[in-house]
């Protein structure tokens, strides 16, 4: 299990993504049953989740589990397992849903647990999806009052109110950095840039994003550029070679 170490404050930052790259959640309906399923587990190991955001084929979580670091995979094997036999029925797919075990980090101190909050909050924004406040699918929209299974205890109280968590911005570079590495393989980061192609081109599914004109495909391609994914990773996204890449990207 992808693990390192264990955590002196209790927080972990948790990652969970599908296998293949096929989508978690289909419709609303599937992102609130694994909601549902989140607030299971936490009932029932009695950990705190501090925040979470449901992204197309990927899942972030923080977490508090104090002094039993030991329920993590208790807490992951409750959500996961009953989301995926759910999915799967209802979709009629055979298989594994999820890519290998999860990820998981320790957060060593209360700058980087807020950072960490921030990173989760700011995904669909980094992926060009909506602004962080506009998702409709993250512990944000619990910060700013709609409670579900987040306790915003702790970083209100960090913060002093709603007005102040609001107004961050980001921690100071260095603190970032540590956090927002995360120590990833490629893997999560081509995911990412999946979901940004496909909400550039305006698509639902790898097969259509494959399926846009080649004028269109370059305009993707420079926009995703511009918001600083790598040409090796646009690459991997398109199928295309990384010289390929270069001279659409010269072209601008």
């Amino acid at each position: 299990m992808p693990r390192r170490g264990l955590s002196e404050s209790g927080y972990y930052h948790i990652v969970v993504r599908s296998a293949g790259k096929v989508a978690l959640f289909e419709d609303d309906a599937d992102r609130r049953c694994y909601l549902r399923l989140l607030k299971d587990a936490r009932d029932k190991t009695g950990a705190h989740v501090i925040a979470w955001v449901l992204m197309t084929n990927h899942v972030h979580l923080v977490v508090d589990f104090g002094e039993l670091p030991s329920s993590i995979s208790d807490f992951m094997f409750s959500i996961d397992l009953p989301y995926s036999k759910y999915f799967n029925a209802r979709t009629g797919r055979e298989g594994t849903l999820f890519q290998g075990s999860f990820w998981s980090k320790p957060i060593t101190d209360d700058a980087q647990l807020v950072a960490t909050v921030f990173y989760v909050h700011m995904n669909p924004e980094a992926a060009g999806i909506a602004s962080m406040r506009d998702y409709r699918w993250s512990s944000y929209q619990e910060y700013a009052g709609t409670h579900w299974v987040v306790d915003t205890s702790v970083l209100l109280e960090y913060f002093g109110g709603f007005d102040a968590f609001d107004a961050y911005e980001g921690s100071p570079r260095d603190v970032v950095w540590d956090v927002t590495r995360l120590d990833y393989d490629e893997r999560l980061q081509d995911e990412d840039a999946l979901a940004l192609a496909k909400s550039l081109a305006g698509v639902k599914t790898s097969g259509e994003l494959r399926e846009v004109t080649r004028s269109r495909r370059d305009d993707i391609i420079r926009l995703m550029s511009s918001r600083g994914v790598s040409g090796k990773t646009i690459a991997r996204t398109w199928g295309l070679g990384t010289s390929t890449i270069s001279r659409i990207l010269r072209r601008d």
